[in-house]
């Protein structure tokens, strides 16, 4: 791996490239620049090998006089993913040392989850209120919910539109507990537990901190669970 530093476009390819010398054969910029894309295309299939991904590359100045390497050498400058614009660092080190950079854009497609209606917000997610279609992908592919299963029970934290890809953030588990239910605390010790009724006072997911108050005023805590109990452990 080789160290690349930050170079503004315009200075591409006179800050850090060599110019070949007089009887040294000249390096095709055409064929970096599709030899960058072919390296882009091999990390998107080992990253994303269920999408489709449409790389183009921008092509070097035609002006750029470089000593035909022998060896090319490809990264990522910092800032740029596989994803969206970018930059990729060009290296050679053999006959001459050169490097410079090429500016290019990666556009995913592929399967994600959509909503067939509109949702409006707290609205709980049935299986039939969701489908996968292909779509082009905004964000990083692993924030979209891929199947059914992973939405099915979850609420809307704001209104959705139909056709809405889903992403993570856009989705909250239900509240376990709510504020003024009454439920059951349970206090467990080694070798027995006891139980009673109480108001909850704050809404709280599975795993969260809960306040009770029992009838006579007194005020617990313990962590909600699925069945919308309350636990507490010594």
């Amino acid at each position: 791996m080789f160290l690349l530093r930050s170079l503004t476009l315009s200075s591409l390819f006179f800050a850090s490239a060599c110019l070949a010398q007089d009887g040294i054969p000249l390096q095709s910029p055409e064929a970096v620049s599709q030899a960058a894309a072919r390296y882009l295309e091999a990390q998107l299939k080992n990253e994303y090998p269920d999408l489709k991904a449409q790389v183009s590359v921008r092509s070097p100045d035609p002006r750029l006089r470089l000593a035909q390497c022998r060896q090319l050498q490809f990264a990522l400058t910092a800032g740029s993913d596989l994803q969206g614009a970018g930059s990729l660092g060009a290296h050679c080190e053999a006959p001459q040392a050169w490097t410079f950079y090429l500016s290019y854009r990666i556009d995913l497609k592929g399967p994600a989850l959509v909503t067939t209606r509109p949702l409006p917000a707290r609205e709980s997610i049935k299986a039939r209120d969701v489908e996968v279609r292909e779509i082009e992908f905004s964000a990083p592919p692993g924030s979209y919910l891929r199947q059914a299963q992973q939405a099915v029970g979850l609420l809307a934290k704001r209104p959705l539109q139909a056709g809405q890809p889903l992403t993570f953030d856009l989705l909250a588990k239900p509240l376990a507990i709510r504020s003024g239910q009454k439920v059951r605390i349970v206090v467990q010790q080694p070798g027995f537990s006891v139980s009673q009724e109480c108001t909850a006072m704050t809404n709280a997911n599975v795993g969260e901190l809960v306040r009770c108050k029992a009838p006579s005023g007194r005020i617990l805590q313990g962590i909600a669970t699925e069945a919308g109990t309350i636990q507490v452990k010594p």
